[in-house]
């Protein structure tokens, strides 16, 4: 009697770690399926970028409703940013760009009085970027005013 239950216990055991196997197998093929529909979706929003940029004529977003209801809305968006060159303060300092890496490395120059903030202001340009940017929405959005 013994025995036969501690047969039992070590077939559930063999179960168990059968199934543990399996889910870890799962879950190692499912990271491969997501790194695989990732890598499809960049290269979607590279090609959707593409033909959005080709359709100079639009100039609102554009509304597409999904099967589930809710609305995909692919709209242009411009972002301003400050582009500091360090590059360039470097060389007009005359010292190596490595050595422009951190607030401190910027501190100890200014302390020295080899950094001024007319330099930092010289070596700032100011870019708008313009981005394509896919997003869901559960509820349709209402068109823009025209100015």
């Amino acid at each position: 009697m013994a025995e036969m239950i501690e047969e039992l216990t070590v077939e559930k055991a063999e179960r168990k770690k059968l199934e543990l196997e399996d889910k870890i197998l799962r879950y190692f093929q499912n990271k491969e399926i997501e790194k695989e529909r990732k890598e499809e979706n960049k290269l979607l929003f590279e090609e959707i970028e593409a033909f959005f940029e080709g359709l100079e004529d639009i100039e609102d977003d554009l509304v597409l409703p999904l099967p589930n209801g809710e609305f995909a809305v692919l709209a242009k968006k411009a972002y301003v940013k400050d582009v500091f060159d360090k590059d360039s303060l470097a060389n007009e300092l005359l010292i190596a760009k490595d050595e422009l890496k951190t607030p401190f490395d910027y501190s100890i120059l200014t302390s020295q009085g080899k950094l001024t903030p007319d330099m930092i202001s010289k070596h700032t340009q100011t870019e708008t970027v313009v981005k394509v940017r896919l997003s869901k929405r559960k509820t349709k959005p209402k068109k823009k005013k025209s100015e």
